[in-house]
């Protein structure tokens, strides 16, 4: 029993995934996740069967509103093939190593809802992985409320863009992580499902026009009708790059593992 951290109510607490678990699965039933351990990563390790969940955050109703966003986004993703579990993925335009391409999401708002929910969730879990994700007790209460409709959305606040990854690659867990990106090293946190990547920007945009000509309701950004997707070929990644450097150092420090971490992947 506690307080639900999403709807102030008191109740029993339930399971609920930080990312949702459908977009987190190993690519073969039954095989599991290696993972090391956040706190002591070269002396022990994790077997999980999917990504990561708190049973100290939600109650059954917040959970309720928890996955109503998921369900609705990831079918939504689907629809558009944005993710590697869509039945035909949306492929690239041209040859060309990064390309974009424009997606309508049905309800552009509560697409934008599902990932600052992820946001939210990675910021109040007490997992030892998301250590990374912080927020003031002002922003995280300024997101609950966008969550359960008692306030209005700002497309301002913390703005998100897209990046899929058009091509395949292996199947892992990816915490979300803090990063500088671009020629101004705008500060972001970075969310990885299934293909594809959510860059939640930390800074306020209308800042950033001062440096750069990309307003905040640039349909860069989830939320408005038309959401430019920006697709980059996965063997070229930052991701694909990051995952086989943490592939190698989790190898180097468990070869023991290194036969099952594979069948893992």
């Amino acid at each position: 029993m506690g307080i639900c951290k999403l709807t102030g109510k008191k109740g029993k607490f339930v399971k609920s995934h930080i990312i949702p678990k459908s977009v987190t699965r190993p690519s073969q039933p039954g095989n599991k996740f290696y993972q090391a351990d956040p706190i002591n990563p070269e002396q022990r390790y994790f077997k999980r069967s999917d990504s990561w969940y708190d049973k100290s955050i939600v109650t059954r109703e917040g959970e309720d509103v928890l996955s109503d966003l998921d369900s609705y986004a990831i079918k939504e993703l689907r629809s558009w093939g944005l993710l590697w579990s869509s039945t035909t993925l949306r492929k690239r335009a041209s040859n060309s190593l990064q390309e974009i391409t424009v997606v309508e999401f049905q309800e552009p708002e509560k697409m934008r809802k599902f990932f600052l929910s992820l946001l939210w969730r990675a910021s109040v879990s007490t997992l030892p992985e998301f250590r990374e994700i912080t927020l003031s007790q002002e922003k995280l209460e300024r997101l609950r409320q966008i969550l359960m409709g008692e306030c209005s959305d700002d497309f301002s606040f913390f703005p998100i863009a897209l990046v899929q990854l058009p091509t395949k690659g292996p199947v892992h867990n990816f915490v979300p992580i803090k990063q500088k990106i671009g020629k101004h090293k705008k500060e972001i946190y970075r969310f990885y499902m299934d293909g594809l990547i959510a860059h939640i920007h930390l800074s306020d945009p209308k800042l950033a026009v001062l440096v750069e000509p990309i307003p905040y309701d640039h349909p860069m950004f989830v939320g408005y009708q038309q959401t430019i997707v920006t697709q980059v070929e996965t063997s070229v990644s930052f991701h694909l790059g990051n995952l086989f450097k943490l592939h190698n150092e989790f190898l180097n420090n468990h070869p023991s593992l290194k036969k099952e971490a594979l069948g893992g992947i």
